[in-house]
């Protein structure tokens, strides 16, 4: 164990403080943070318009109020990608210290002008507006590039100094917009060339390129489950050596999850079959770990540490924070506690989810976004699947039992130490 520990305390430790230090990937992370309002808002709609009850559906299709209900839903994860190019390019340039308010709107007019226009209707109805498709999920990785390209060029002209200046006594606001007269000029000029260049290439516009070559292979690389198993293995082994797993590799992986989550509410909404399951919705049903292994610890441990770890623990527990145990009990570089947290729990639990829906036993997620905090089974309720809820609560018991042997071999080295002490 030993020799494992030194050998990812020099390769991965490394990566892993380079990943989380990185300042694009740092805005991405923040940006849909910032975006879960939006996203909790539209998944609440979709949930509220498709509740899976039959003589309901059949009500609010029947009255025609699903379009109503449905339309916060079009708004907000239907626009995803251009929330997001705003949030990101805001986020970034605050870490940057320049006027992320301007920097974000710059981003989004570049979005805009990179985003191809259609045109519907005949005669003199023709209206020319913008195809939806890349507005929502699929041009989510247009959005993360033109978003990280403006923050960036923005900040370099910005401490090159090449922005007008007013004078003392002027309005900071006027001052401010004067100073991102420039770099929204430069910026404008640069996506306008690169959108026209585009627009003469067999592909049309910058979407078709990057959803061909960039953004369906990295959907299509999340969506099986060995990626995503991957994924969360590596994230319980950096809490493992106490840094914060997710804000590591979900800065990378949150644009794929949610991608897969936003792609299979379309297919669901429109009576397609799902072509995955895996996603931000998946990560966050198999949120029991935590939870099984502080009950583990409170009813089959002897130790007065780890008994009053467990009752500590047990309230952020239930809503899924697993801070005071991963640093209280401690799971964090303890060697006893690296097989059980590391990949017995991650791999069997996970598992235990994928062949749930793959069987039809579970129907699948919505993908809906709720919140990680939403304590388990309750979880499964507020997205309308009943089955999921029973399986949140099978799945406790479950992890218990992988957890018991190693819970009871780290009590009695606790416990050999607290009769020594006494």
């Amino acid at each position: 164990m030993e020799k494992l520990i030194i050998v990812l305390e020099k390769y991965l430790l490394p990566i892993s403080e380079k990943i989380s230090s990185n300042k694009s990937l740092q805005a991405v992370s923040r940006g849909f943070l910032a975006l879960l309002p939006v996203t909790i808002v539209g998944s609440i709609a979709y949930l509220i318009a498709n509740f899976p009850v039959q003589a309901y559906l059949d009500f609010v299709m029947s009255s025609g109020i699903q379009n109503y209900i449905m339309a916060p839903y079009y708004i907000t994860l239907g626009l995803m990608s251009v929330y997001t190019v705003f949030l990101v390019a805001y986020n970034h340039a605050q870490m940057d210290n320049i006027d992320p308010l301007s920097t974000g709107l710059i981003a989004l007019l570049s979005f805009f002008i990179v985003t191809p226009f259609v045109q519907v209707g005949e005669g003199h109805a023709i209206i020319t507006t913008y195809n939806f498709d890349w507005l929502g999920a699929k041009g989510l990785f247009v959005s993360l590039i033109v978003a990280l390209f403006v923050a960036k060029f923005v900040a370099f002209i910005v401490k090159k100094d090449l922005v007008i200046k007013m004078p003392d006594g002027v309005p900071p606001y006027v001052t401010r917009s004067f100073a991102a007269l420039i770099p929204a000029l430069s910026v404008a000029t640069i996506v306008t060339v690169i959108a026209a260049l585009f627009s003469l290439s067999s592909y049309g516009n910058v979407h078709e390129l990057v959803f061909k070559f960039l953004q369906g292979p990295l959907l299509g690389l999340g969506s099986s489950f060995t990626a995503y198993l991957i994924a969360t293995v590596l994230i319980q082994l950096l809490w493992w050596f106490g840094i914060h797993g997710f804000n590591v590799v979900g800065s990378v992986m949150i644009p794929i999850w949610i991608g897969l989550d936003m792609q299979r509410m379309a297919e669901l909404a429109a009576g397609q079959p799902v072509s995955t399951y895996m996603g931000m919705s998946f990560l966050t049903a198999v949120g029991q770990s935590t939870l099984a292994i502080l009950l583990t610890v409170y009813l089959f441990s002897k130790s007065s540490q780890l008994k009053n770890i467990s009752k500590i623990g047990m309230p952020a527990a239930l809503f899924n924070i697993g801070e005071p145990m991963v640093f209280g009990l401690p799971t964090v570089l303890n060697p006893i506690m690296f097989i059980p947290t590391v990949i017995l729990i991650p791999v069997v639990t996970n598992l235990f989810f994928y062949l749930g829906f793959t069987t039809g036993l579970i129907p699948a997620l919505s993908g809906a976004q709720i919140p990680m905090q939403m304590p388990v089974v309750l979880y499964g309720i507020v997205q309308g699947n009943w089955m999921l809820a029973l399986w949140q609560l099978l799945a406790i018991p479950l992890a218990m039992v992988l957890i018991y042997p190693f819970v009871k071999l780290y009590d009695k080295q606790i416990l050999r130490r607290e009769e020594a002490e006494k």
